[in-house]
């Protein structure tokens, strides 16, 4: 059975999946309820809800979909490996193997052109990723195509006439498919395990591993092979399916379409006569219309899978709430557009068919602000006035939207870090604004390509663990900064660096050259020339353990540098990568960074051990 649920708001969904558990528990008290959900903070919201509703949420598992259906098609069939060999990460590596070889084949000739001036490999890996995506995508939601490579020569002529564009593809993944047969590895992938779950369930019995029933919860939209693998597992009668869907309105909206789009079909074809573009698109709700594209071709598609449907949608408008943000809610449930009333009756004269909205309704407000730094200001406020007049909202019920978190993460820890009256928690950030650390690692891991500059090196001395390694202080690292800029430290670590840029070599303005006058002018003083450097006096005493030091960091520079230019083996590069991390930072025993070093490094190292690569790199 597969059976959906419609609703406007995500409480009723939840109070719905609630009394479900609640009136129909699993028949074995010791299964676990699986509910399928896009990420982990709806499996967070929803655990709190249920223990809430309940007294208490146990023994309830909430994977992602794609976890769910791999795990279920393991359970299901025979040689399904618990990863499959044609995930992403895996078929990149294999192509860095495989497509070097067919470069000299003519249906490669646009891709041996983009190569020819490769240098490291750089290209060819990019490259190679660009097509395992690609590749992925195709097992996704072009699975038809991938039988037919797998098949030979294309019957149909429409496909035929595809291929034949890119006539490299199938070539290339049919040495895929050979390559991992020839490893005696499982050929099973997302585009042919859903035939062969097909064939399964209907010659044999539900496998104790799969679960009679699951609910799918806060999900937006689910790839089309997703739903015909949860369609083949409920039309079997398996497992039982509760999909719990949002659905803006309660009317029937597949059909709507804004005026933009409008416009440019009728380009391509006659309008009918007697009909208008101007008036064609006023029966839709144009916020339904332009924005809520994706999901209604989603909810087509779900109810010509599902077995029956319940719809429980709530009005928008109440007594204690119709502004104008409940108004335009509404008009969007009831599939109204009553903006267009004036276009549609010419004889309107005034505005009295508008909804009426209070003078001081706030639902909606817009602020316009000068900076990000303003913007967050106002942001602050406003939440402190609404926390103040609202006694019932806490700061767990109130979400902050932003367009890049990491351009406002600096500012929203400034103002809201200060006040320390609105607790807050920062989600989705790259692993550099979390942790300076890793920015530095990353830098470093480009040395081969670094242009040395004062700021770069002096960015990566600032980190406090970096500091630590080379038993510098920060007033140290300041008259670094300032012994720095008075030599004339521009860029370059030595004159090589400047030939490695297809630039003359130089010498001055380079690290060593600052580093030489800074060392010879505590050794001969002020204003001395040897060997063609002009010396500089300000070091002097027991400052010249602080040059020292900076020459240390600088010669670990040089020597990471000789190291990632290299060609290493696989291995020798997880060794070469640990020894960066060891050789230039000294961490606190709770650091998170060599946790996430390790976590990486060891997903790095099953991706090459999966597609057995061990070329040179």
């Amino acid at each position: 059975m597969f059976r959906i649920y419609h609703s406007n708001a995500l409480d009723v969904l939840k109070d719905l999946l609630v009394e479900l558990i609640r009136l129909d528990p699993l028949t074995d008290p010791f299964a676990q309820e699986t509910i399928l959900v896009q990420s982990p903070g709806m499996a967070q919201w929803l655990k709190l809800e249920l223990a809430q509703a309940q007294g208490i949420a146990a023994s309830i598992d909430f994977p992602l979909p794609a976890s769910f259906l791999w795990k279920s098609f393991s359970e299901v069939l025979e040689g399904v490996p618990e990863r499959s060999a044609f995930n992403k990460e895996a078929m990149t590596w294999k192509l860095m193997e495989l497509l070097p070889a067919e470069l000299s084949q003519p249906e490669f000739s646009d891709l041996q052109r983009y190569l020819a001036a490769d240098q490291g490999n750089f290209k060819l890996y990019q490259l190679c990723g660009k097509i395992a995506d690609t590749f992925d995508q195709y097992l996704v939601y072009r699975p038809d195509w991938i039988k037919s490579w797998e098949g030979g020569e294309a019957q149909d002529p429409k496909l035929k006439a595809i291929f034949e564009q890119q006539p490299w593809q199938a070539i290339l993944w049919r040495d895929l498919v050979a390559d991992v047969s020839q490893q005696g590895t499982s050929l099973y992938h997302r585009g042919n395990l859903i035939e062969a779950l097909h064939d399964t369930t209907q010659s044999s019995a539900r496998p104790v591993g799969v679960p009679e029933r699951i609910f799918i919860f806060g999900v937006s939209s689910l790839p089309p092979n997703t739903l015909e693998s949860l369609r083949v597992l409920a039309a079997a009668g398996w497992i039982d399916v509760h999909l719990f869907l949002q659905n803006p309105c309660r009317f029937y909206w597949g059909d709507v379409v804004d005026k933009h789009y409008l416009g440019r079909e009728i380009k391509r074809q006659t309008l009918k006569p007697g009909l208008s573009t101007d008036t064609l698109h006023l029966d839709a709700n144009p916020l339904l219309a332009s924005w809520g594209r994706l999901g209604r071709d989603y909810i087509a598609q779900l109810q010509e899978m599902a077995d029956n449907e319940l719809e429980v949608f709530e009005d928008y408008l109440r007594e204690q709430s119709s502004g104008l943000l409940q108004w335009i809610q509404q008009d969007v449930l009831t599939l109204e557009n009553h903006g267009s009333k004036q276009e549609r009756d010419a004889s309107i004269a005034n505005a009295d068919y508008r909804h009426p909205v209070a003078a001081d309704d706030q639902s909606i407000r817009v602020h316009r602000c000068h900076s990000p730094l303003r913007e967050v200001e106002v942001l602050h406020d406003q939440l402190l006035q609404m926390f103040e007049s609202d006694p019932s909202l806490t700061p767990k019920d109130v979400i902050v939207m932003l367009p890049d978190v990491n351009t406002y993460s600096p500012f929203v820890k400034a103002v809201f870090g200060r006040s320390k009256q609105i607790p807050f928690a920062l989600i989705d950030q790259s692993g550099g604004m979390e942790n300076p650390i890793v920015d530095a690692y990353l830098y470093l891991l480009g040395l081969g390509e670094s242009r040395f500059t004062l700021s770069e090196l002096i960015s990566v001395l600032e980190v406090p663990a970096v500091l630590a390694r080379f038993e510098l202080t920060s007033d140290e690292l300041e008259r670094i900064r300032q012994w720095s800029t008075e030599v004339g430290i521009r860029w370059g670590l030595d004159g090589k660096t400047a030939q490695q840029h297809d630039l003359p070599i130089q010498e001055s303005h380079t690290w060593l050259n600052g580093v030489r006058r800074m060392l010879l002018g505590y050794a001969m003083g002020h204003d001395h020339i040897w060997e063609g450097t002009l010396s500089y006096g300000d070091v002097e005493g027991l400052e010249a353990s602080v040059a020292g030091k900076l020459a240390e960091f600088l010669v670990a520079i040089t020597d990471a540098q000789s190291k990632l230019m290299e060609s290493l083996a696989p291995k020798e590069w997880i060794s070469t990568l640990y020894y960066l991390a060891e050789r230039f930072f000294l961490l606190e025993e709770d650091d998170a960074f060599q946790i996430l070093l390790t976590k990486q490094l060891d997903a790095l190292t099953l991706q090459w051990q999966q597609a057995h690569f061990d070329a040179p790199l």
